[in-house]
């Protein structure tokens, strides 16, 4: 008989699983996003120098990147849920960890640690959605997931703004830390595994010769290339963003934050779009409709700055529409690039997130560089508008590899 009360039983992988998880992804957005508007005065409380800022961002993402490699195929063989349990916990402990930091390298070290939740999330948390339902009702979920996620970043700077108003930032942590253990217990309760425990030990040269099989694969080199470039004109603003606005610009924290609900409140709104008028996200008619969507975005972060400057209406604006634009479609990337093929899904996923996040860390580092020493705005947002142009390129390309790897599964 099991031990879980009726409700769990019954309720577990619908309902109670999918929300879990998606606490655990908003507590770990909510460790930037709630520090965003007081980084700046992180960095003045620990004595460093302001252009330091966006790297608790970048090693926020290294992080994300350390334990790529383990996590996919660990998973493989030992099961979705007890490695994602352990990334709960680790997160947990290392929010605790921030409040003891007397240094910003401490600080920074905490921030890497923090961003292995990615790893499990991700890679191991997405996964195990994706195997647990049929395909639509997967992209649908996974949109719903994005779309409550992501209003870590439009109410996360305000709530950290209103905080630091009144305790100290590192209380901000300790609340996230709270967050997540209220996350791993749920995962505990409810988490379902998707695939069987193999008997099969983890060895060093079938864990390479697993990602090999990945990086082979050109559908997934396609997919990883497009969600990559995709993603840098988002992360590099969101990283950025406060010396823009803060340091430059001369906004408070709380205006701060409110110039940052149009860019996260588009992704919001591109997901309720997709998950309540799209019949089909898979369908290529759909997925190249947006394309232009997020080519005006890009487009006005330049002309516009160009034409009439001004030191953020642009940059606001511009990210917006395309933040709009490519949220009608992640979902839908992130199927294609995950079964679109044979191999196993923990190393699948893994090796997509190695990718996505060694191009977004390395461009974060490019455009905090075009910002301090290239000549600021313009340079900054060409960057973006670079990234976003092949993004596309690679996109049209994905969607015609997928076609005729679906008419290949219909031949065979």
């Amino acid at each position: 008989m099991s031990w879980k009360p009726a409700f769990l039983t019954r309720y577990a992988g619908v309902f109670i699983f999918p929300m879990a998880l998606v606490l655990y992804d908003f507590a770990a957005y909510l460790t930037t996003d709630m520090i965003q508007p007081g980084i700046i005065q992180v960095v003045h409380d620990f004595d460093g120098d302001v252009s330091l800022a966006p790297l608790s961002v970048s090693l926020y993402m290294a992080g994300g990147m350390a334990l790529q490699w383990a996590l996919g195929p660990l998973s493989d063989r030992v099961g979705r849920r007890p490695v994602l349990l352990s990334g709960a916990l680790i997160f947990t402990l290392a929010c605790l960890a921030t409040l003891f930091t007397t240094t910003f390298e401490q600080f920074l070290v905490a921030r890497f640690v923090q961003g292995t939740s990615i790893c499990f999330i991700s890679t191991v948390g997405y996964v195990t959605i994706q195997e647990a339902f049929e395909p639509t009702k997967a992209i649908k979920l996974m949109s719903m997931i994005t779309s409550v996620v992501l209003l870590a970043p439009v109410i996360g700077p305000l709530g950290g703004a209103a905080l630091m108003h009144f305790v100290h930032w590192k209380v901000i942590f300790a609340l996230i830390a709270a967050f997540g253990f209220i996350a791993w217990l749920g995962l505990l309760l409810a988490m379902p595994e998707t695939i069987p425990r193999q008997r099969e030990p983890l060895r060093a040269m079938s864990v390479v010769q697993d990602f090999c099989a990945v990086f082979r694969q050109r559908i997934f080199l396609t997919g990883a290339a497009t969600l990559a470039l995709y993603y840098i004109p988002l992360m590099s603003w969101v990283a950025v963003s406060p010396v823009i606005l803060i340091d430059a610009g001369g906004m408070s924290t709380a205006e701060f934050a409110w110039a940052q609900i149009p860019v996260f409140g588009a992704l919001i709104a591109a997901n309720i779009v997709m998950m309540r008028y799209v019949d089909d996200p898979t369908d290529p008619h759909y997925i190249r409709r947006s394309v232009p969507v997020q080519l005006t975005g890009l487009m006005m972060l330049v002309a516009g700055n160009l034409l009439f400057p001004h030191p953020w209406l642009w940059s606001v604006m511009g990210t917006s529409i395309y933040a709009f634009g490519i949220g009608l479609i992640f979902s839908s990337l992130y199927r294609f690039t995950l079964f679109s093929n044979t191999l196993p899904k923990g190393t699948v996923s893994a090796s997509l997130n190695i990718v996505v996040l060694t191009t977004v860390a390395l461009a974060i580092e490019g455009g905090r560089w075009l910002w301090f020493s290239a000549g600021g705005l313009i340079p900054f947002h060409l960057l973006a508008l670079l990234s976003g142009t092949l993004a596309v390129c690679c996109l049209l390309a994905l969607l015609r590899k997928v076609q005729q790897y679906e008419h290949a599964c219909e031949r065979a």
